[in-house]
This record gives structure tokens, sequence and C-alpha cells, in this order.
């Protein structure tokens, strides 16, 4: 699943926020740590605020915070305002063909199941600084093999090259 801009700069403007302490940020502000212009941002920042993510004063003195606890915003929460929906019913092929359905149930899966995963974690797991979660990682065995007994499952060059790429993740 790829994350689109919007879906990435509406979770750099709530984690923005979470580190203001509840002090209002200003959109340019919010915006340079992004990457993302402050026209964009505050695009951004206006679907956040009508999801009831972010709240916002004008003046001099204003600018764009957190509506609610950094605790309390998921991130799954966040890519369903932002992230195009993944409807089962864009199919490319004509509806009689067992494929096009098998193929629509496979994608209603994986999209649950990631946001599944999304909704686990929340604006306040990207904010403070704590060792990273062991996860179980979906391209590599490790997990399954560290539960078992050490002579039974010898890494060979396959599963080593293969767990290579979740050194980040597992250690």
């Amino acid at each position: 699943m790829l994350l689109t801009r919007q879906s990435r700069i509406a979770i750099n403007l709530l984690v923005t926020c979470a580190r203001a302490d509840g002090r209002y940020v200003h959109t340019y502000e919010a915006a340079a740590g992004t990457g993302a212009s402050k026209e964009h941002a505050a695009k951004v920042a206006y679907l956040m605020r009508c999801a009831g993510l972010i709240k916002s004063s004008r003046g001099r003195n204003g600018g764009i915070a957190l509506a609610r606890p950094a605790h309390t915003i998921s991130i799954g929460d966040v890519l369903c305002h932002t992230q195009p929906e993944m409807s089962p019913s864009e199919q490319s092929q004509p509806a009689d063909d067992p494929s096009s359905a098998v193929f629509s149930a496979i994608v209603e899966v994986a999209w649950s199941g990631f946001h599944e995963l999304m909704e686990r974690f929340t604006i306040d797991d990207l904010v403070t600084e704590r060792a990273p979660q062991r996860l179980p990682c979906t391209g590599c065995s490790r997990m399954q093999r560290d539960a078992l007994p050490r002579n039974t499952a010898p890494a060979t060059p396959v599963t080593a090259n293969r767990d290579a790429h979740a050194q980040p993740i597992h250690s």
C-alpha cells in the first residue's frame, strides 16, 4: 500500500502539532517540516480540521493545533480521511468475470488488514522517543523461526538474505 502525498503531509502536520505541546503552530511552520508548500499544507490542514483532528485559529497568534490528544488519533483514522477509497466497485473487468470478484475480495482483505494495523498506532507513537516495537514481518519468517528450537531451523542463505531487509524491524 502506497501512501499518498496528502497522507504523508497530514501525518507530518499532526506530529508537528503534537510536538508543539498545545500551542498553535503557524501553517508555514508546519509546512516546513513536511516539505510541502504553505498552500498545500493549508489544504491538508483544512481537510484534517473538517475531520475533527485539527483545530485552527485566525490572527497573529493563530495557527493549527491538535483538536484531541495525540494518543487518541490513530494513523488509520488519518488515512481514512486522506487515502483514496479502494472500492471493490471500481473493477476494470466485467462483473460476471469470476476472477474480477476474486480480485476484489483479495483487495478488500488487504485493505482491511492494512487499516487494522494502522489503527494500532497513534500520532503519539510517532512523537515519543522510545525504542521501536518489534513487529512481525510478513516478508520473512524470522518471527516464526525464533519460536522454534535453535537446532531445528538453521538459517539458509536464502532465509538470511530474505531476513536482511527486515533488520531495522527485528533488531
